[in-house]
């Protein structure tokens, strides 16, 4: 007579419960990451929020920019990091980093960020 299966076996166990933590404690470390990456989306968001239409300077803007990162205390990127160029309706501003964080022993988890808006004059 044949014998049939029912449920898992320790060692299937053992292996989804390691698969499984892993897993949550790569989402438990990268947390802080994209908490401080949406600040920064803040950040851009209202400085074209504050500055579409008024005709900014260049200086103008990365004053405003400065003042939002002290604000919302951003420490991954400064105000250098952001890249304005003047477009033929305004100026593009631009940030672009990485972001590295430790996960186990010397094995590292690294997140990669490109954002950008269109301030119009």
């Amino acid at each position: 007579m044949r014998n049939r299966q029912k449920g898992i076996t320790t060692i299937g166990f053992v292996i989804i419960a390691i698969l499984v933590v892993a897993i949550g404690f790569a989402a438990l470390k990268m947390t802080p990451v994209y908490l401080e990456h949406m600040k920064i989306v803040s950040v851009l968001e209202d400085v074209k929020k504050d500055l579409d239409g008024t005709n900014p300077s260049i200086q103008l803007i990365k004053s405003a920019i400065g003042k939002r990162l002290n604000i919302e205390m951003v420490s991954a990127v400064q105000k250098q990091d952001f890249k304005i160029k003047k477009t033929e309706v305004g100026y593009s501003v631009r940030v672009q980093y990485d972001r590295e964080t430790p996960y186990i022993a010397n094995v590292f988890l690294l997140a990669r960020f490109n954002n950008a808006v269109e301030i119009r004059r």
